[in-house]
Order: structure tokens, then C-alpha cells, then sequence
């Protein structure tokens, strides 16, 4: 006997031992009416338990969908949320080995076979159009593909866009999230949109490509006040005895330097960012619980379900810092934030000194804040309109979206990835993804390249007259040697 979402969602609450959420539950219902919906509910709110209740429906039986896909913007949390599913699986009464994961550094569902699967946007998007990313060396190298197996199991499955706001990039981010839900919304794939902040633009503009039932979380009365302050020098806070500090930056470099900084002064902080390979992220998210002071880029911003005392944010648009500040006080009481100068290079500047007037005016850092942002993003027409037809012609195929490929370098990102590998390390676990930028200036200083799990100069094999990732792959070439420490990661 098959399950209604909404039995399987009051069994997954009680299985977990979970308080009832009113826009949880009217989510469920929107989707066994046949709609598809834009959730929007606060940091704390318990979004992850709509995924498990989904799940416990996939693997008892319904009528919607034989699987879960959660799609998330960074690969830096598909680690986290794949543990917590595989923790709570065995109250749920899930075998962990129907929970999966696909990124870049970690593979053990490459064409969505499981029941429960975790993945990042741009990996779903080349399993969608007829680019399964487990073999795309292959399809480089002119082959073919079995590129109908992800398709099959992504239209038989319920699709949920996690933290959709950071989809929203200008150029191929947003518009392979639109092409996708375009494609899923033809299909009648029931799709959830979600996220805790969206801007207005943004959500006009989702408007128009797709229709979405608008649930909101108005049953979340965490009593939280924090209160904002504005510093020049980071480097010069002194973090209170006791109290969870999180620092967020910018940049890499920056995020970095105040790491070495605060070592320098007897202090032993939590380094995060994007260029840690697989295995030290997972290890320090292991360890996150336990340590005082977290010194994080961009990354801390996605699904990372940590509460802290005390946040010290470099300037950055409305959205970040709302983001920023939703790992404060989280479950509630009260909390303080501090605001340092924007350093440039990262985000559009008119938007970050407007959110940032408003702050110093008295503004509260709310939704409200969102207004100051005014940059809209921008579709790619040809891109969309592209990907569009590699899903509605049943004639295309894996050759087809490799032309696209090639023409556009990549489907989602703005950079290609290449893989860096630390020396004697050259499984997926340990790799580091490159923009091409990053990788030409290794090969032009001498490093190697990695083939078939050796060392190989590759100065000479690399004509530079295409997109690198699509070389290296054309080649074999897995990745290119970088010097790594474990510490604070790829140095470049």
C-alpha cells in the first residue's frame, strides 16, 4: 500500500521526534495537488526534514515520485547534509545504503540510482542534459553515453533546489537553474524551490519561466535579537571567552590571512573555504560543534545547519549578510554581528554600501534589508534556449550537449573546473577544483599533470586553443599537481 506525503510526513515527525512545521506540511499538500512550490522559511526552520519525510515516502511507495533529489549550490555542504540524512536514516527506518551523494570529489550514486540523493547544481544540470557526469571523459573523447539512465531517474523523482538564492549568479548559474526547472515543470516533475531570503528581482524573474505555489513559515517564533556593530580591522577583535565566533570573508586570501593571524596569537581557529579538498572539509565540518571560533568564506552561507554567538562579517549585498546572520542565535536568544569595510574584487559594490547604509542608519538586518539590492541578474537567452532543446529533442543526445560543451566551456559555471591534486594524493577525495586561470599558471610554472594515477608533464600536451576541462578530458588528463598544505589548503 502506497503512502499519501502527508502520512509520510507526520511518520518521519514522529519517528525524529520532530516538532510539527505549518509550511512544511502545507508544502506536502501542494505537491500530492500536483503543484510545484517556492518555500520560503528562516535559517533554524527544519527545511532538511521536508527532504527526510519526501525520502521515507520514496522508499515506502507513493504516487508522486520513486526518489529524492536534493540539489545544493556548493559542494562544501553536500558532505554535510549526506551525513545528517545517513545519521537519521536508521530512526526513519531507511537502509543508509539507499542514501547517495554526487560531486565533484565524492561519487557513489553517478546516475541517481538510490533512493535519497544529495548532489550539487552543476552535476545535476550535465546529468539532466544528456551529460552524465560519470562519464564524461568518455563523451569528450567522442564516445557515447548512457545518458537516458540520470534522465530516467531524475523524471521519476521529486526535486527540491536548496538555498536557491545562490543559484542567482549572473550568466549560466541562473540560467541552468531556470533551463532545469523548465524541463522539470514540462515533465511534471514536482519540484520545491527553497530558500530563506530571495530578492524581489529574483523572484520576479523565477516567475516568469515557471510557476510556483508560494508557501511561506510564519509559525517560526524564535525569540532572537542581535544587535549590529561596525569595526575597521577584523584582525584586532578579540573573540569572548566562551562564546562560538564566526568570522565570514570574501575571499580566500583574506579568510586566510587572519587564520595565520589568529595562530599567531596562541589561537587555534576552524578554516573553511572552497579550495580544502574533499577529505579535510569533511573532517573540520566533523569537528565545527566543537570549536570556538570558525574562519569561513561564502561557503558557511549554504546549508550548514551551525549556531554561533557572535558573527564578524566582512560588508557584502543584503542577501549574504541575511544569510550570514541566520548562524547566529539560530535557535534563538541573543546575539551580536560585526560589520567590517567591504575589501572589493567579489560582489557588486553599489549593492554592498547600500546594505550597508541602511545597517548604519538603524536598519535591521532582515528581509526588509533586501531591498537595498538593486543589480538584477541577467538570463543567457542562447543558453537556456540551447539546453531547452537538448531536453525536449528526443533526437539529441550526449554528442550534442559535448558541441554545446565545447562551445560554452560549461554549462553552469562562469570558469571551467579543472581538478588540482596534492602530490601523492590523486583520488577524487583529495582533488581541488581550479578555474582554468588557476591551472594555466601551474602548467605554465612547471607542475604536472596527473594521468591514470601517475605524474606526467603536460606543458607540452596542452595547446590552450580550448576550454582546459574539455582538453584535459579529451586526453585523459584527471587533474594537475598543486601544491597543498593541510592546514589552509591549495596554495596558489
Amino acid at each position: 500500500m502506497s503512502w499519501s506525503l502527508v502520512e509520510a510526513y507526520d511518520e518521519a515527525l514522529r519517528r525524529l521526534k520532530y516538532e510539527p512545521r505549518r509550511a512544511l506540511e502545507e508544502t506536502v499538500r501542494a505537491l500530492e495537488g500536483g503543484k510545484s512550490v517556492l518555500l520560503f522559511a528562516p535559517t533554524g526552520y527544519g527545511k532538511t526534514t521536508l527532504t527526510e519525510a519526501l525520502s521515507l515516502a520514496a522508499v515506502n511507495g507513493n504516487e508522486l515520485f520513486a526518489r529524492v533529489i536534493h540539489v545544493l549550490p556548493l559542494r562544501s555542504v553536500v558532505q554535510d547534509l549526506y551525513l545528517k540524512l545517513r545519521r537519521d536514516s536508521e530512526k526513519l527506518g531507511i537502509d543508509k545504503r539507499e542514501v547517495a551523494a554526487q560531486d565533484t570529489d565524492f561519487n557513489d550514486s553517478p546516475y541517481f540510482l538510490r533512493k535519497v540523493n544529495v548532489t550539487t547544481l552543476d552535476t545535476f544540470v550535465m546529468n539532466l542534459f544528456k551529460l552524465p557526469v560519470a562519464e564524461l571523459g568518455k563523451v569528450a573523447r567522442g564516445g557515447g553515453s548512457h545518458f537516458e539512465l540520470p534522465r530516467a531517474m531524475i523524471y521519476s523523482s521529486v526535486v527540491l533546489f536548496d538555498e536557491f538564492h545562490l543559484f542567482s549568479e549572473d550568466g549560466r548559474p541562473l540560467t541552468a537553474a531556470i533551463a532545469s526547472l523548465r524541463a522539470l515543470a514540462d515533465a511534471g516533475v514536482p519540484v520545491v524551490v527553497m530558500t530563506a531570503t530571495m530578492p524581489c528581482f529574483l523572484k520576479r524573474l523565477l516567475s516568469e519561466y515557471v510557476e510556483l505555489k508560494e508557501v511561506r513559515a510564519t509559525d517560526f517564533n524564535v525569540r532572537r535579537e542581535l544587535s549590529v556593530h561596525f569595526i575597521e580591522d577584523p584582525s584586532f577583535y578579540v573573540p569572548p571567552p566562551g562564546k562560538k565566533v564566526l568570522f565570514v570573508f570574501n575571499t580566500r586570501r583574506d579568510a586566510i590571512y587572519t587564520y595565520r593571524k589568529f595562530r599567531e596569537r596562541g589561537v587555534s581557529p576552524l578554516l573553511l573555504h572552497g579550495k580544502l579538498n574533499g577529505r579535510d572539509r569533511a573532517e573540520r565540518l566533523s569537528r565545527i560543534d566543537g570549536g570556538e571560533l570558525v574562519i569561513s568564506t561564502q561557503v558557511i552561507e549554504a546549508g550548514l545547519d551551525r549556531s554561533f554567538d557572535v558573527l564578524v562579517t566582512e560588508a557584502a549585498p543584503a542577501s549574504a549578510l541575511i544569510q550570514r546572520a541566520g548562524r547566529v542565535a539560530r535557535y534563538g536568544g541573543q546575539g551580536e554581528v560585526f560589520v567590517f569595510p567591504y575589501r572589493g574584487g567579489v560582489y557588486n559594490r553599489e549593492d554592498v554600501e547600500a546594505a550597508t547604509r541602511v545597517l548604519r542608519d538603524g536598519g535591521r538586518l532582515d528581509e526588509g534589508l533586501l531591498a537595498t539590492e538593486a543589480s538584477t541578474p541577467k538570463i543567457r537567452e542562447t543558453l537556456r534556449y540551447s539546453l531547452e532543446l537538448l531536453d525536449a529533442n528526443v533526437l539529441t543526445s550526449s554528442s550534442d550537449a559535448s558541441r554545446l560543451m565545447t562551445y560554452m566551456c560549461s554549462m553552469v559555471r562562469e570558469v571551467s573546473t579543472v581538478m588540482g591534486f596534492p602530490r601523492g594524493c590523486y583520488s577524487p577525495e583529495c582533488g581541488v577544483p581550479l578555474s582554468d586561470r588557476e591551472a594555466y599558471k601551474l602548467i605554465a610554472g612547471g607542475n604536472h599533470g596527473v594521468m591514470e594515477g601517475r605524474e606526467v608533464e603536460v606543458r607540452k600536451m596542452v595547446k590552450g586553443d580550448e576550454c582546459l576541462s574539455l582538453e584535459f578530458m579529451r586526453k585523459g588528463i584527471d587533474g594537475i599537481v598543486v601544491e597543498y598544505d593541510s592546514e589552509v589548503g591549495a596554495i596558489l
